[in-house]
């Protein structure tokens, strides 16, 4: 684990330097591109008919094609560089999307944090940092650690608190709260002004019709879903479940609680899936 960490904060130590690297080549060959279409980019002198006749090049005939070069130069630059650091981290979230290991997932993220903090930035080093923190927050929600995953945003957090990244962690964690606390309006406040990403996601929605006591609209809308990633079903079973034990299936409701128990690793709905099971 911890040459893992140090590989991929090693890698961005250097992130302006190869991104710069990139940024020139591109245009480059942006530039040759170009060329190749509407002939030299420089002024110069072609000879036609025996005489020499000076041409411009196409970068002052035509000064919006090299604009277009640079814009495109750093758009392709830049998702570049943030594609190499998803990369890293996707890694990572394998984990948990794929291992449901949220404590390895959490513990992960943790040194990730720990180790980046230590370091005088150089790079793009504090962009990973920012990130795992953001991740970190979600995964403590994940393990039901809602109190330390506040005192980490009041306490320790060091990005920006505003923006997307930091609007869906506290979305995120309003609505673990109130789910935790039954609240039924609260959630489905919190839920309508959450915005598509989780309006779109039939967990959270699951889970304001359960406590909305709708289980067997529920039951409809998780039945549905095709979503097959190994965390996700997961947790898409386990709500099945309790949603089936409601209204009276238990036959059914066992066999999502079993699934959950076989293949919940870490996850804190195993405990939950354990409980259902031993009644």
């Amino acid at each position: 684990m911890e040459e893992q960490i140090k590989k991929i904060y090693e890698k961005q130590k250097n992130g302006r330097i190869r991104m710069i690297r990139n940024v020139l080549l591109i245009y480059a060959a942006l530039i040759c591109v170009v060329s190749i279409f509407k002939g030299n980019p420089f002024p110069h002198q072609e000879t036609v008919l025996f005489f020499d006749v000076k041409q411009p090049g196409w970068v002052t005939t035509d000064p919006w094609l090299l604009w277009i070069c640079v814009v495109v130069d750093l758009i392709a630059g830049i998702f570049i560089l943030i594609r190499d650091i998803l990369r890293d981290f996707s890694k990572i979230d394998r984990i948990l999307s794929q291992q449901c290991d949220a404590e390895k997932y959490s513990e992960m993220l943790e040194e990730l944090i720990k180790y980046g903090k230590s370091l005088d930035y150089h790079g793009f080093q504090k962009s990973v940092m920012l990130i795992a923190e953001s991740k970190y927050v979600v995964a403590l929600i994940i393990n039901g650690q809602l109190q330390k995953a506040e005192e980490y945003i009041k306490n320790e957090w060091e990005g920006k608190r505003e923006g997307r990244s930091w609007q869906q962690v506290m979305t995120n964690l309003e609505l673990a709260k109130k789910y935790q606390e039954k609240d039924a309006a609260g959630y489905s406040a919190t839920l309508e002004k959450a915005g598509k990403v989780f309006q779109k996601n039939p967990l959270f929605m699951a889970k304001n019709l359960m406590l909305k006591g709708e289980d067997e609209a529920a039951v409809r809308l998780l039945e549905n879903d095709t979503e097959k990633l190994p965390y996700y079903e997961v947790t898409r079973r386990f709500l099945l479940g309790v949603c089936y034990y409601r209204i009276g299936k238990e036959e059914q409701g066992k066999e999502c609680m079993e699934y959950v128990i076989g293949h919940g690793n870490t996850l804190k709905c195993k405990e939950e899936a354990e409980k259902y099971v031993t009644v």
